[in-house]
């Protein structure tokens, strides 16, 4: 018989363990929790073991955000420019 895996944010239930990665990163480990509570699930970080790989993707992919511009001094002459971050 083969153990079912559930992803801790989603809920998504299978038995196919490559959907699924172990979870043992700490310092994610509260978005984690802050996730699954939004999707509405009741979870204790002890409770973390797997999440699938769609979560995955979307927990660890770099939030970008939309340049702006910054003012700036030029330490040599003090002209005032923007500079866009």
């Amino acid at each position: 018989m083969s153990e079912a895996y559930t992803c801790a944010i989603c809920g998504y239930s299978s038995s196919v363990r490559a959907d699924f990665v172990e979870f043992k990163d700490p310092v994610k480990l509260p978005r984690v929790v802050e996730r699954a509570r939004g999707r509405g699930r009741r979870l204790e970080p002890r409770d973390v073991r797997f999440i699938c790989l769609r979560c995955s993707l979307e927990l660890y992919q770099e939030e970008t955000r939309s340049p702006r511009p910054v003012r700036v001094v030029c330490p040599r002459c003090g002209e005032v420019i923007e500079v866009w971050l």
